[in-house]
C-alpha cells in the first residue's frame, strides 16, 4: 500500500508539473513568440509558421526522441518518462483554449519562465523528464560523460533559441527567450534541489574517537575517518568528515567543542547530496554516474 501511495504521489506531481509548464507555454511564451528552449520552441516555431497544433509538435518530436533513447533509462524511469510525455501533450492541448496574455512582454518572459521553471522542476524532481532539450542531453551524456548534463541542455536550449530568433527574423525575440531560459534554469534548480542542500563538515583534533562517538550516538549522523599527518608537529591521526542538514550544524559544532573546545572545524556548502538520510537519486544522477537502473 506504501509504494502504492508513493506512485501516485509521483505521478501526480508529475502531471502537475506538466500542467504548469502547458500553462507557462500557451498563455505567456508562445503567444509572444517567446520560449525557453527545447521541444517548445520548436513547437512555437511550427504554430506560428504552419498553424501545427502546439501539443501533436510535443508529442511527435519527443516520441522520435524516446524512442531514440529509451534504453539509457532505467526500467520505471522509462514508465515516469512517458507519463510526463503524455501529460504535457494533453495539457498543451487543454490549455491552448485559454486566454493568452500579451499585453507586455516583458511580464510575459518572466512570468512564463517562472512557471516553466516551476513545471520541469516537479517533474525532474519526482524522477521523470517531459521531453525534449532534457532528454536529448541524457542521451548525449552517455557519448560525453565529461560534461554534466546542465551544460549539455543549456547549448542545446541556447542552439533552439538562436534558431527562433533566425527563423523569426527578430533579434528582441531571441533575447527575450534567452531570458526567459535563465529564469526558467534558476527556479528549476531550486525545486530540484530544495530540502537537499547540506553542510560537510571536516574536524580535526586528538581526541577524534571520542569526537566521532559522540555524533554516531547523538545525531545518528555517518562519520567517515581519513587519516592525516599535522606537517608542524609532524604528529599522525584522522580527520573527521560528516555531512548535515543546515539545521543540524549548530548542535554537531556545540558536541564537537563539549568533547574538544580546541578542536579545528571547518564548514563547507554540500549543494546536493545523494543517499541513506538526504536525497534519492533520480535518472539525471543516475546518467551523471553512469548507473542506470
Amino acid at each position: 500500500m506504501k509504494k502504492i501511495k508513493s506512485v501516485l504521489t509521483e505521478h501526480f506531481f508529475i502531471a502537475l508539473g506538466s500542467l504548469i509548464l502547458a500553462l507557462s507555454i500557451n498563455m505567456f511564451l508562445a503567444p509572444n513568440k517567446t520560449s525557453g528552449g527545447g521541444v517548445g520552441t520548436i513547437a512555437t516555431i511550427f504554430y506560428h509558421l504552419f498553424d501545427v497544433k502546439m501539443s501533436l509538435t510535443n508529442l511527435v518530436c519527443n516520441a522520435i526522441l524516446f524512442v531514440l533513447g529509451y534504453k539509457f533509462l532505467g526500467k520505471y524511469a522509462v514508465v515516469k518518462t512517458i507519463s510526463g510525455i503524455l501529460s504535457l501533450s494533453l495539457f498543451l492541448e487543454i490549455t491552448s483554449y485559454l486566454p493568452v496574455y500579451t499585453e507586455d512582454i516583458i511580464i510575459a518572459t518572466i512570468v512564463g519562465g517562472i512557471l516553466m521553471g516551476v513545471g520541469v522542476g516537479l517533474a525532474v524532481r519526482f524522477g521523470a523528464s517531459t521531453g525534449g532539450s532534457d532528454f536529448a542531453a541524457l542521451m548525449i551524456k552517455k557519448f560525453l560523460p565529461h560534461i554534466s548534463v546542465a551544460t549539455i541542455i543549456l547549448v542545446i536550449d541556447t542552439l533552439i533559441i538562436a534558431l527562433s530568433g533566425i527563423v523569426f527574423h527578430d533579434f528582441t525575440i531571441t533575447v527575450y527567450s534567452a531570458i526567459a531560459l535563465y529564469i526558467s534554469s534558476i527556479v528549476t534548480d531550486a525545486i530540484v534541489t530544495i530540502g537537499d542542500a547540506a553542510k560537510g563538515i571536516q574536524i580535526i583534533s586528538t581526541k577524534y574517537e571520542e569526537i566521532a562517538d559522540v555524533i554516531m550516538s547523538k545525531l545518528e549522523r555517518g562519520v567517515t575517518g581519513m587519516d592525516c599527518t599535522g606537517m608542524y608537529t609532524k604528529n599522525a591521526g584522522k580527520m573527521l568528515y560528516c555531512v548535515v542538514s543546515p539545521k543540524e550544524l549548530p548542535v554537531i559544532v556545540k558536541l564537537i567543542k563539549s568533547v574538544d573546545d580546541g578542536a579545528f572545524i571547518i564548514i563547507n556548502d554540500a549543494r546536493e547530496v545523494l543517499g541513506e538520510g538526504f536525497k534519492i537519486k533520480t535518472i539525471y544522477d543516475d546518467v551523471q554516474t553512469g548507473i542506470n537502473q
